[in-house]
């Protein structure tokens, strides 16, 4: 801990909050593992999510399997339909192009369902930035992103009459966070994106964890709760885990519109996934399981995949570009006869789990804002109004949806839990705890069913230097080229965008 930051150590900025929020405490030891309820009032859905058997069949051998002699050749073969292998693909339509996707529906974490005639989403939910290039980007797609309207969001301490303390005893100490925020946002030296770019004071933050940097700022150590729930949310770790430069990046948006279709955005995957597949069919194979990658020196890359239902016929295609567009935990895994030191610094990387739990509600719902942080919650970070990016005479008015965020504080012991698939004793402490956080959603309405997704790896956690990793390490290895929001070391959309935009140029240049 830096010099500044000594002044106040994590155990005491945490006790401070503690003594303001009374009992409740701020661990967020997320999830809990809770017994479900004898009779389940309630029904709990088939989960959705990550498809664990064919990643781990790679793992478990296939990465090291010999390839069969290739089938088909491409221009373009892209490795994984997420938002960042969907955006490269639906700007090289005019190529001879093809997306392979583990899922059996492209999108990765942004994908949607519907209850009734609610969309909500099973994971990434808004953007911020409508700044270039990504503005002109959401054009092409025919998109317009409209703002989340007032009230956004709101702090709760689940204690009963209490209100948002933001708005009483913490406005000073928020006011002084804004301000520095703002500050930052407005200077040369802000830590955004490409990294590539960043000044060397912006690259200094990497070096130090967002708690050392609020506190060397003097921030108060009252709303490292809501700091700590936020960064768990967003980036996978609280803020004494969290890089510096990423947490100031995703934390300056307090200070700006957010923006969100219906069902989050999906929306924009599923107008890349359109954008392509109108440019010819069967561009979009689903179920496909990369398992290995052949880089070649101007030849053809050799790509080998499987479909996920029979992992024992592997297939290969050749490509005269192959994009991974893979988190890099996994492209370090299936690059084959690359710098070992370049798939090391990949496959070192942490990763995030995660829950989402779609809460469905038959009833009159109340006015909620469009998030709502539940400080000192030991069974989620925060829920989001599927509703409220709707305009008001549209949103129901005898149904509901609230999508709850749950991390989980130790990834791998999450990745445990929903392996083992226990989803009543998931649902039941996240159920217990909206009572008492959000008691007015059970007012005039029930809970009726509880929908599960499950996000094993859900994304690279920010720890302090990931951008300094993620600029040394190499985005090229002969004719393949990473492009995954992993490259910007920020889980964003935005970071997706970007680094797509970067090898649809190399691709362009030949």
């Amino acid at each position: 801990m830096s010099s500044q930051a000594a002044m106040v150590t994590r155990r005491e900025a945490i006790a401070g909050l503690g003594a303001g929020l009374g009992a409740l405490g701020v661990g967020l030891i997320l999830p809990g593992g809770g017994a479900a309820q004898e009779q389940q009032p309630y029904v709990l859905g088939d989960w959705t999510g990550d498809s664990f058997a064919p990643m781990h069949a790679i793992r478990d051998g296939l990465s090291r399997a010999p390839l069969p002699p290739p089938e088909r050749r491409v221009d373009v073969a892209v490795i994984g339909g997420g938002l960042a292998g969907l955006a490269v693909a639906s700007l090289l339509q005019d190529r001879d192009v093809i997306v392979l996707e583990r899922e059996p529906e492209p999108g990765g974490v942004a994908k949607s369902k519907r209850w009734r005639d609610v969309d909500y989403a099973l994971g990434s939910a808004y953007i911020v930035d409508l700044s270039e290039p990504f503005s002109r980007f959401y054009d092409t797609l025919g998109l317009a992103p409209r703002p989340v309207s007032a009230p956004v969001d709101r702090a709760l301490t689940g204690v009963a009459g209490e209100g948002d303390p933001r708005d009483g005893k913490w406005r000073s100490a928020y006011d002084d966070l804004k301000a520095l925020l703002r500050r930052l946002r407005e200077s040369r030296d802000f830590p955004g994106m490409p990294i590539s770019e960043a000044s060397a004071p912006a690259l200094a933050l990497d070096r130090l964890s967002l708690f050392d940097f609020l506190r060397g700022e003097h921030i108060e150590a009252e709303l490292f709760g809501l700091i700590d729930a936020y960064c768990l949310s967003a980036l996978g770790a609280p803020a004494d885990e969290i890089s510096a430069y990423a947490g100031v990046n995703f934390l300056s948006e307090i200070n700006a519109p957010i923006y969100a279709f219906p069902g989050g955005n999906a929306a924009i995957a599923r107008a890349m996934a359109a954008r392509i597949s109108g440019a010819g069919e069967g561009r979009i194979v689903t179920g496909a399981a990369v398992y290995a990658i052949e880089p070649a020196e101007g030849g053809y890359a050799r790509v080998g995949w499987f479909d996920a239902l029979h992992p024992g016929e592997p297939r290969c295609l050749e490509a005269r570009w192959a994009v991974v567009a893979a988190p890099y935990f996994f492209a370090g895994r299936i690059l084959r006869g690359v710098d070992p030191a370049a798939t090391a610094a990949m496959t070192s990387l942490r990763q995030g789990s995660y829950l989402v739990a779609n809460c469905c509600f038959e009833g009159p719902p109340p006015e909620l804002h469009y998030d709502s942080w539940a400080l000192g919650a030991q069974s989620f970070s925060d829920a989001i109004s599927a509703t409220a990016v709707l305009p008001a005479a549209e949103r129901p008015k005898d149904h509901s949806v609230l999508t709850v965020y749950a991390p989980f504080r130790d990834p791998r012991a999450g990745r445990a839990r929903l392996l083992a698939g226990d989803r009543a004793a998931l649902a039941a402490p996240i159920v217990e705890e909206l009572r008492r956080f959000l008691p007015e959603t059970f007012g005039a309405a029930r809970l009726v069913e509880a929908r599960l997704t499950r996000w094993g790896h859900h994304h690279t956690i920010a720890a302090p230097g990931i951008v300094a990793t993620m600029r040394a390490v190499p985005k090229r290895f002969g004719n393949v080229l990473l492009a995954h929001s992993d490259g910007q070391g920020m889980p964003a959309v935005e970071s997706a965008i970007v680094e797509a935009l970067s090898a649809v140029e190399i691709i362009k240049r030949g």
